[in-house]
């Protein structure tokens, strides 16, 4: 597994970049990143927008430290 933050630097997105594709705010991404809690839509979005980004299909639990609020 690896981490939001080594999956994003692979796609070369900026955490702006990704929350722009994911529809959230890049600070939303960077909280992600940094192991802070985000809501469970706003995590699957980032997640589905970096695996498009890799042109692989990602879930949530794919992802390191990704914690999720509901």
């Amino acid at each position: 597994m690896a981490t939001l933050k080594e999956l994003r630097i692979k796609a070369r997105l900026s955490a702006e970049a990704l929350g722009r594709a994911a529809n959230v705010d890049g600070k939303t991404v960077s909280r992600a990143e940094n192991g802070l809690p985000v809501q469970e839509l706003k995590a699957i979005a980032i997640v589905e927008a970096l695996g498009q980004a890799l042109g692989q299909e990602l879930k949530v639990e794919d992802i390191e430290n990704l914690t999720i609020y509901s």
